[in-house]
């Protein structure tokens, strides 16, 4: 069987058929065909800090989602009670691509083996300046790991200075009112500079 960069683009296409045709998945459909080379941030690249008995690090979102998915949905429960109307059907084939383009970096909290916690950032160029953003999408950490306020902190430090060597000049991150992370962000020295509102319409239909 032919595997000419044009057989492989269509075998690609095939495979993705039915899924929204976003950045991401266009760029995940080139590099199946062209082969493009694996950009991911390299984990190896961060030594991992400890505070008390945690572990603080960067990790590969592809190779820990089994792990992950559990807290993506005890999040979703948690602190996403405004759009509970809608079905929690993440897409993780984005995430994948992104994160093999570099834009997706993955940090952990673990206790030993067990995963207390995470946060994720997307990293981009800003349309305004040009420069390396990044975007927070998913910052929690398991009831039974929250007592010590000050492992939240240390983690969102330790992502501030990778995120810094990474070239990011700008971090966005959102607090809801259920969790009021606001005072998090705060005591960081974030700058509160937008208040965000969410209208939900409808259950779109399943396209997949």
């Amino acid at each position: 069987m032919s595997s000419t960069p044009v057989h492989r683009f269509r075998m690609a296409m095939a495979k993705h058929l039915g899924k929204p045709l976003t950045p991401e998945m266009a760029a995940m459909i080139e590099a199946e065909a062209f082969h493009l080379p694996d950009c991911a941030v390299s984990p190896g690249r961060f030594p991992a800090v400890t505070f008390g008995a945690y572990a603080i690090q960067v990790e590969s979102f592809r190779a820990i989602l089994e792990e992950l998915a559990p807290l993506h949905e005890e999040h979703w429960r948690e602190t996403e009670k405004y759009r509970h109307g809608l079905r929690m059907r993440p897409d993780y084939d984005r995430v994948f691509a992104m994160e093999r383009a570099g834009r997706c970096v993955q940090f952990t909290v673990r206790r030993g083996a067990e995963l207390a916690g995470h946060l994720r950032m997307y990293l981009g160029q800003s349309l305004h300046t040009s420069s390396t953003v990044a975007e927070e999408d998913t910052l929690y950490l398991r009831a039974a790991h929250r007592p010590n306020g000050f492992l939240m902190l240390a983690l969102l430090r330790y992502a501030e200075d990778v995120l810094r060597q990474l070239g990011v000049t700008q971090i966005t991150a959102n607090s809801k009112k259920v969790n009021n992370a606001a005072v998090l962000m705060r005591r960081m020295r974030y700058d509160e500079v937008a208040t965000q509102f969410v209208k939900i319409l409808k259950e779109p239909p399943d396209v997949r």
